[in-house]
C-alpha cells in the first residue's frame, strides 16, 4: 500500500509542477521574444544563431521558477488531500503525516538535485555561451546596431547615421560619422555609400567609406579647417562597446565552472583584492537549490490543514512565502556584498528560517503540537467564508418558489447562473493577478538588486519604484492572465460536470460564456481607459524615481546634455557640444548642410548659440561654404542673428517614450515626426497598437473557451495549461513577427499591429462556433 501511495503522491505532484513551470518560466521568457524576432527579421539575423540565444537564457531562469512551482505543487496537492478528507482517510488506516509526507521529501530531493545541477555544472557553461554566441551574431552581422536614420551611438564614441540600409545589412548607402574621441578636434566624416566588413578572424568591424570627405576644425582655433577629399577610406570600429551593450559582463563570476570560481576567489583574496561577490555567488550556486526542499518542508504542513481554505488559501500562501523568501534573500545578499555579514551566512540565513518554520510546523502535524495560531486563521477565514452573500441561508419558501420557478421564470435562474459564473471568474482573475504582481516584484527586485546595493536610496524610493513598475508590468501582462483565468474556469465547470448541468437545463455554451465574455470586454475597456489616462502619467513618473530619485540625476529637462546630434530635416543636421536647458543655450554648435548625393555643402561652426524668441545669437563663430572644384569659401563672425525653424523647447522638450503617452498625444508626435522628415515607422506601430492590444484580452478569453473545453479529455488541467501557454506563445509570436515586418517597412504598420488580432479572433471564431452546444 505504501508503495501505491507513494506512486499516487507523485503521479498527483506532477500537472501542478508542471504548469507552474511552465506558466512561471513562460512569463519571465516572454519579454525575450520580441527582441529575438527582431534580430531574426529586422536585422536579418539567422535563426540559427538567435534561437541558441533563448536556449542559453532557460537555465538562469528554470533556476528561479523551479522552487516556485514546487512550493504550488505541493500546496496544491495536499490541500486537495486535505480538502477530499484523504488525509484524514490516510491517518484512520495507520499512515501518519510524517509517513505521508516522504514522497513529498522525495519528489523535493529531486528537484533540489535537478536545481544544483542547473546552477553548478549547466548555468555557468550557459551564461559564457550566451556571451560567445551574442559575440558571433555581433560579428557576423555587425549592423545590429546601426538603424536607418537615427543618430546611433553604439560604437562608443563613434555616432554614425545612416540614411538608407540595404536588406543585406551590409551595403550602407548616405553616411555621415561623428568621431567623438578628442574632444579638442571636430571631425566629421560624410560618404555617398559605406560597406560594413566583418573579420570574424581578428575579431573587428570595419566601416569602408566610398566616395566621400572628411571636415576636421579645432574647437579651441576657429581658423584651424581641413577638408579632405577620398573615393576609399577604411575606420575600424570598436567591437567590446557593443558587447558592453547588448550582453554586459559585469559580473564575469557568474560564467566560471564551480572550480575555476574557488580558485579564482583564493587568487584574489591571496592578492588582496575584492572577493566577496566570489563567495556570494560560491554560496548561491548551493543555496539556490536547497530553496525547493525548504519550500516542500514549509508547504506540505501549510497544505494539509488548509482544507478550509481550498485551492485560492493555498496559492494565497505560496506566493506570500515566495515573496518573503526572496526579498529576505536578496536583502541578506546586499548585506554580504556590502561587507556587513559574511557571505557564508548571509546568502543561508533565507533556508534557514524556512527550515526551523518547517519542521516546527511538521513536527506540529505529526505530535500535535499546539499550533493555535494556524487555526485561529482557518477560524476567521471560516467565519468570512460564512458571511459571504453567496453562502447566506435562503429561507425555505423562497428556496421552494426559485426552485418551482414562480418568481420570474428562467430568466431568474439564468441570472444566478451569470453571478455563480462571474464570481468564479473574478476569483481566477484575482489569484491570476497576484501570480502576476509576485513574479514581477521577484523578477524585478533580482534585475536591481546591483543598483539598490550601488546607489543606496531610501526604502520609501524603492517602495516608490516598485508602485510605479508594477502597474504597468501587470497591464501588459493581463492578458495572459484572463487566457489562463479562462482556461481554469471552463476545466472546472467541465470536470464537475455543471456545464453538462447547464446544457441539460437548456443553457447553451454560447449563453454560459456571454458572461465571461463580458467580463473580458469590460477589462478591455477598462484597459483603455487605464491607457489613455493613469498608465501614461505612471510610466513617466516610475522613469522620473528611476531616474531622479535612484541613480541620483537631473530630471530630463533640466540636465545639461552633452555631444547631442540632431536631424532638422533630410538636408541639415545639428550638433550640439553641450545643451543647456537652464541657460537656454548651446554651446560648440556645428550645423551641417548635406546635398541630396551626401556630399557637405556648407558647415557653421559657433562657440555658442544663444536662443531668444528673435532667433538664434551665434557667437565666435565661422561659415565654410563648398564652392566649385570644391573650393572652401570661409566667413569668420563675432556675432550673427541666425533664424532656424528650430525652437529652444525642441531642444530640450523631455522626448517621451510612447508609453509615456497617451494615443493622442502619440498621434500629435507622430505626425510632428513626419512633418520634420523623420522616420515614423516605429511609432505609428506604437500608436496603431494602443488601439489593438485592449482588444486582446477579449480575444484571449474567445480562444481560452473551446480549448477548455477539449483539454480534459486528452490530458486534463495540465494539458488545458499547456495549450494555454501554446495559445500565448503563439499570439505574441505572430505579434512579434508582424512588428519586425513593419520596423523593416514590408508590413503597413496598421496591419502588423492588428495582425495576431485578426490571425487569432478568427481562430478563436471558428472554435468556438464549431463547439459542441
Amino acid at each position: 500500500m505504501t508503495r501505491i501511495l507513494d506512486r499516487y503522491i507523485i503521479k498527483e505532484l506532477g500537472p501542478p509542477f508542471a504548469i507552474g513551470v511552465g506558466v512561471f518560466t513562460f512569463f519571465l521568457v516572454i519579454d525575450r521574444i520580441y527582441q529575438l524576432t527582431d534580430l531574426v527579421i529586422t536585422k536579418s539575423v539567422p535563426f540559427a544563431l538567435v534561437l541558441p540565444l533563448l536556449i542559453y537564457m532557460l537555465p538562469a531562469f528554470l533556476a528561479l521558477t523551479l522552487p516556485m512551482a514546487t512550493l504550488v505543487a505541493v500546496l496544491l496537492v495536499c490541500g486537495r488531500l486535505a480538502s477530499d478528507l484523504e488525509v484524514a482517510a490516510l491517518k484512520a488506516s495507520g499512515v501518519s503525516p510524517l509517513r505521508l509526507f516522504r514522497p513529498f521529501l522525495a519528489a523535493g530531493i529531486a528537484i533540489t538535485l535537478l536545481i544544483a545541477w542547473l546552477t553548478l555544472i549547466v548555468g555557468p557553461w550557459s551564461s559564457g555561451a550566451f556571451q560567445r554566441q551574442l559575440f558571433r551574431i555581433l560579428q557576423t552581422r555587425a549592423s545590429t546596431g546601426i538603424k536607418e536614420r537615427t543618430f546611433s551611438p553604439t560604437f562608443n564614441q563613434f555616432v554614425i547615421y545612416v540614411d538608407e540600409v540595404s536588406p543585406s545589412q551590409v551595403r550602407l548607402k548616405g553616411l555621415l560619422v561623428s568621431d567623438e574621441r578628442n574632444p579638442e578636434q571636430s571631425r566629421i566624416i560624410v560618404a555617398r555609400e559605406g560597406r560594413l566588413l566583418s573579420d570574424e578572424a581578428n575579431r573587428r568591424i570595419t566601416l569602408r567609406f566610398l566616395d566621400g570627405s572628411i571636415s576636421e576644425s579645432d574647437v579651441g582655433d576657429r581658423r584651424r579647417f581641413r577638408q579632405t577629399y577620398f573615393s576609399l577610406y577604411d575606420m575600424t570600429l570598436p567591437l567590446d562597446s557593443r558587447l558592453s551593450a547588448m550582453g554586459k559582463e559585469d559580473k564575469p563570476e557568474k560564467q566560471l565552472p564551480l572550480r575555476e570560481l574557488i580558485s579564482e576567489a583564493e587568487r584574489l583574496r591571496q592578492a588582496g583584492q575584492i572577493v566577496t561577490p566570489y563567495y556570494v555567488e560560491l554560496h548561491k550556486r548551493f543555496a539556490l537549490p536547497v530553496a525547493a526542499l525548504m519550500f516542500t518542508l514549509v508547504g506540505f504542513p501549510l497544505g494539509i490543514r488548509s482544507h478550509r481554505g481550498g485551492r485560492a488559501v493555498a496559492l494565497g500562501l505560496s506566493f506570500g512565502i515566495v515573496v518573503s523568501y526572496y526579498i529576505l534573500y536578496t536583502s541578506m545578499e546586499g548585506f554580504a556584498l556590502r561587507g556587513r555579514m559574511p557571505a557564508g551566512i548571509a546568502v543561508w540565513i533565507p533556508n534557514a528560517i524556512l527550515a526551523l518554520v518547517g519542521l516546527a510546523m511538521l513536527r506540529a502535524s505529526v505530535v500535535g503540537v499546539s499550533t493555535a495560531w494556524l487555526e485561529l486563521f482557518w477560524r476567521l477565514w471560516a467565519k468570512v467564508e460564512a458571511r459571504r452573500p453567496s453562502r447566506a441561508a435562503k429561507p425555505l419558501e423562497e428556496r421552494r418558489r426559485r426552485h418551482l420557478g414562480r418568481l420570474t421564470g428562467p430568466r431568474e435562474s439564468t441570472f444566478i447562473m451569470d453571478r455563480y459564473l462571474v464570481r468564479q471568474y473574478l476569483m481566477y482573475l484575482g489569484i491570476g493577478t497576484l501570480i502576476g504582481a509576485v513574479l514581477i516584484i521577484v523578477v524585478d527586485l533580482l534585475q536591481t538588486l546591483d543598483r539598490f546595493l550601488r546607489v543606496k536610496p531610501p526604502l520609501t524610493t524603492i517602495l516608490e519604484h516598485f508602485a510605479y513598475r508594477l502597474p504597468n508590468e501587470l497591464y501588459k501582462g493581463l492578458p495572459m492572465i484572463v487566457l489562463i483565468s479562462t482556461v481554469f474556469l471552463f476545466l472546472s465547470l467541465t470536470r464537475l460536470r455543471e456545464l453538462d448541468a447547464m446544457k441539460a437545463a437548456g443553457v447553451s455554451l454560447y449563453r454560459a460564456s456571454l458572461p465571461i465574455l463580458l467580463v473580458a470586454g469590460a477589462i478591455s475597456v477598462g484597459a483603455v481607459m487605464f491607457q489613455e489616462t493613469l498608465l501614461p502619467d505612471i510610466n513617466a513618473r516610475s522613469d522620473e524615481v528611476d531616474r531622479v530619485k535612484i541613480r541620483g540625476q537631473l530630471p530630463r529637462h533640466l540636465q545639461r546634455q552633452s555631444q547631442i546630434w540632431y536631424r532638422s530635416s533630410d538636408t541639415r543636421f545639428l550638433r550640439m557640444a553641450l545643451l543647456d536647458p537652464v541657460g537656454k543655450s548651446m554651446e560648440g554648435l556645428t550645423v551641417l548642410d548635406i546635398g541630396p548625393d551626401f556630399r557637405l555643402v556648407d558647415r557653421l561652426d559657433a562657440r555658442l548659440a544663444q536662443w531668444s524668441p528673435e532667433g538664434w545669437t551665434l557667437t565666435d563663430g565661422v561659415y565654410r561654404r563648398v564652392g566649385p572644384q570644391d573650393r572652401i569659401a570661409s566667413e569668420m563672425f563675432d556675432s550673427r542673428l541666425m533664424v532656424m525653424p528650430e525652437h529652444i523647447d525642441d531642444f530640450i522638450r523631455v522626448q517621451n517614450a510612447p508609453e509615456t503617452m497617451s494615443f493622442l498625444e502619440l498621434r500629435a508626435y507622430v505626425a510632428r515626426l513626419r512633418d520634420g522628415g523623420h522616420r515614423v515607422t516605429r511609432y505609428l506601430v506604437e500608436l496603431y497598437s494602443k488601439l489593438s492590444f485592449p482588444l486582446v484580452h477579449v480575444i484571449m478569453a474567445l480562444v481560452a473557451i473551446p480549448f477548455a473545453l477539449v483539454s480534459p479529455r486528452s490530458g486534463g488541467r495540465a494539458m488545458g495549461i499547456g495549450v494555454a501557454i501554446v495559445i500565448a506563445a503563439g499570439y505574441w509570436v505572430v505579434h512579434s513577427v508582424a512588428i519586425a515586418l513593419a520596423q523593416a517597412d514590408l508590413l503597413p504598420a496598421a496591419l502588423a499591429a492588428w495582425t495576431a488580432n485578426i490571425v487569432f479572433a478568427g481562430i478563436g471564431t471558428a472554435l468556438f462556433l464549431s463547439a459542441r452546444t
